[in-house]
């Protein structure tokens, strides 16, 4: 499957879902003093997420046009990391949450009428007390227990080790989908971030309730599109 027939089955699959296509937002974005480039398809929702504006549509879907600084020191090291990247992403601000975001990130990676992977090459990881997103893909999905993986804020927090180190913002647990390569190696392919928590100020009690939860997912379109060729 090439990169544009990804982008465009995956956009189309959650328009299927009823959320609304929206386009990639700026690389450099002015009303963001926190970032000097665009990391994530979910810098254009932040308000969205802390409820700070008003709502025209409670879910949506785009693919965003993304560099990100930090992983220049892997470009070229890994075969897995480029500067720019295109993130494909759906969202929901107070709408759909964990249930919906889980299966249908199983349906579009494993449905024969989308991009039909193997099952079996597939395992996941969840945040180490997410119980909810643990049943979900066990009970629900039917995923064994012997490819679903406990771990800690440093791997399945976004940002990773948000609630001890930060920063200060929109946060939440995470899961994430791995594809098993034929050298044996796990890839990651899909972030599931449940975004319901503004992190603000130093632990304990730092992590204060979002006004609704919320659904950030990031899957980078060249990596997949490579593992799917």
């Amino acid at each position: 499957m090439k990169a544009d027939d990804l982008r465009e089955a995956y956009l189309t699959f959650f328009e299927s879902k009823g959320c609304v296509r929206r386009p990639s937002d700026v690389l450099v974005p002015r009303w963001d003093p926190s970032v000097l480039f665009t990391p994530a398809g979910m810098n254009q929702f932040k308000d969205h997420f802390l409820g700070k504006c008003k709502l025209e549509y409670t879910r949506a879907t785009s693919c965003q046009k993304c560099l990100r600084t930090g992983d220049i020191d892997n470009v070229g090291r890994t075969p897995r990391h480029h500067t720019f990247f295109e993130m494909l992403g759906n969202f929901s601000f107070g709408d759909y949450f964990k249930r919906e975001a889980i299966l249908w990130a199983w349906e579009f990676l494993t449905s024969r009428d989308w991009l039909n992977i193997d099952p079996e090459k597939l395992s996941i990881t969840v945040y180490d007390d997410d119980n909810d997103a643990y049943c979900i893909w066990s009970d629900e999905v039917g995923v064994p227990a012997n490819r679903i993986t406990r771990m800690g804020e440093d791997d399945n927090f976004w940002p990773a080790s948000a609630p001890s180190q930060g920063p200060d913002g929109v946060c939440g647990p995470c899961s994430e989908i791995f594809y098993r390569m034929p050298d044996g190696s796990d890839v990651e392919i899909w972030n599931l971030v449940f975004t319901q928590f503004n992190r603000v100020g130093d632990p304990p009690e730092n992590l204060k309730p979002l006004p609704s939860r919320n659904i950030d997912t990031g899957m980078g379109l060249e990596r997949t599109a490579a593992m799917l060729q």
